[in-house]
């Protein structure tokens, strides 16, 4: 395949980057004088700019120029200590049952949860089709609509999967009561208890919940908040451990908002087939994204070998509960078997509903007007957190999502943050609830869904308790303190 001129260009420019020669942060040549060094067109330069502007190599500063990407650094060291490697019971911060959503935080002050805030919910389009679901569709509205499901909603969820790559079979999609019913379905199905999963860590709390509740073990393997699970780290767990599964979140991870490159993606899907261990994928925020679609790993699955979980609890409505898995023919009757033994059925009337909704249109257009406010909103939660809190503080830079990832200066345990938030009624995710571990004392994790007032003071209170706190130079809350907390 011949290379265009201006990804020569591009290339060049990634080498320098690559071997050092190009630092993070360092400003590039401007495009007329790199046009000039290498007698190309001042428009080629430009597209090999903005190429590497969207890899996420480089990018332009207003009234300045471009620079090279400053890279958020890795939460743990590619370079490992095999015990750590060990399988684990799930041990969890206890502070888990605590943080759950208790009804009398205010939306507007709940930066703790990844949900989007309730001025962003359809209501008005959604309350629609559930009337016509009403009027014409009575009977499906109100009896069991068995699995695997309505078939017009899995008729449109697999056409809604080519925007990620996917090429979908609609009978073999099983509506769940949203993606963690999913996931439930599938640990379930592949897993017994005592076997082992692996996961990246920084890990997502609910997730640490249901395997806790399957006695199931749990390996974490670093990632970067750039690419997401070490590989090599990946491969040596299962040259060493008997795994059963691996459990990803590829895209627009939760809390590090990584999106794993396609090539890595592709890399992972088929290590595990070579170790004939399954690959369980939540995609649950795919569709999140500000510029381009990512694809999921399933669209690499030539094998069967992975199970893609998802839902439009995190793009549409929290209480729509409406989520898939398709798990391939090796699960699919077992799934669908313990669907019905769990809950019989999600409710007719939202999954008619959300048929519609995708059908229609109004998911597409939902979608366009979401991305660009999150993609603000983003800009703004971050700026304000890197202008309050103490200097020394590292935010995640997503390119889709809500959710932010701060990396607090060594010393400032956010679990003390979070219990002085309480007081404001304030809600923050403490770094400790994302580990089985008890590690990222200094991190938490907040939901930038919503911008506006209340969030900038918010979010300049909780600059001022950590710089108050780092003054201070507390010992960070221990793990046996954390549980008593809980407690209380």
């Amino acid at each position: 395949m011949k290379i265009t001129r201006y990804e020569q260009v591009a290339e060049k420019i990634l080498n320098l980057i690559e071997h050092g020669v190009l630092k993070e942060g360092e400003k590039i040549p401007s495009m007329r004088q790199l046009a000039v060094e290498l007698g190309v067109s001042v428009n080629t330069v430009k597209e090999a700019y903005w190429t590497l502007e969207k890899q996420n190599h480089i990018e332009a500063v207003p009234q300045s120029g471009f620079y090279v990407k400053k890279r958020a650094r890795e939460f743990e060291s590619s370079l490992f200590d095999p015990a750590l490697m060990d399988p684990q019971q799930v041990g969890l911060c206890q502070i888990y049952g605590a943080f759950q959503y208790s009804g009398k935080y205010s939306p507007e002050l709940n930066l703790g949860l990844s949900n989007l805030h309730p001025d962003f919910w359809p209501v008005d389009k959604l309350g629609k089709y559930m009337q016509e679901a009403l009027r014409y569709h009575d009977h499906d509205s109100f009896s069991y609509v068995m699995s695997p499901g309505y078939p017009e909603l899995r008729k449109q969820i697999a056409r809604l999967g080519l925007s990620g790559g996917m090429e979908l079979n609609p009978d073999e999609i099983i509506i769940t009561n949203g993606c963690h019913e999913a996931i439930f379905l599938t640990l379930m199905t592949v897993c017994k208890p005592g076997d082992t999963v692996v996961y990246e860590s920084p890990i997502y709390f609910s997730s640490l919940q249901l395997l806790q509740r399957l006695n199931l073990k749990l390996i974490e393997i670093p990632a970067s908040a750039n690419e997401g699970m070490n590989l090599d780290t990946l491969k040596f767990v299962l040259d060493n451990h008997p795994v059963k599964a691996v459990f990803t979140i590829p895209n627009f991870n939760n809390p590090l908002g990584f999106v794993m490159p396609d090539a890595k993606k592709k890399e992972m899907v088929q290590l595990l087939e070579k170790y004939k261990v399954t690959l369980i994928e939540d995609d649950i925020y795919g569709d999140l994204f500000y510029e381009t679609r990512p694809s999921a790993c399933k669209s690499y699955d030539k094998k069967g070998n992975v199970i893609l979980c998802s839902s439009i609890t995190k793009t549409v409505a929290p209480g729509l509960r409406i989520g898939w898995v398709v798990p391939g023919k090796e699960y699919y009757d077992e799934i669908t078997r313990l669907k019905t033994l769990l809950n019989i059925s999600t409710a007719g009337i939202n999954q008619i509903a959300a048929a519609r909704f995708l059908k229609e249109g109004g998911y597409d257009r939902h979608m366009r007007n979401l991305r660009v406010a999150l993609k603000s909103q983003v800009a703004e939660v971050r700026n304000c957190i890197l202008e309050n809190f103490p200097a020394g503080t590292e935010v995640t830079e997503p390119s889709g999502g809500s959710l932010l990832w701060v990396t607090l200066p060594e010393g400032i345990d956010s679990l003390e943050i979070y219990h002085d938030a309480l007081k404001k009624n304030i809600l923050i995710a403490p770094g400790c609830l994302f580990s089985l571990r008890q590690k990222y004392s200094n991190c938490m994790r907040i939901n930038a869904g919503h911008w506006n007032e209340k969030i900038r003071k918010a979010i300049i209170y909780l600059g001022k308790l950590c710089r108050e706190y780092n003054s201070e130079k507390r010992e960070p809350v221990s793990s046996d303190e954390c549980r008593k907390a809980a407690a209380e």
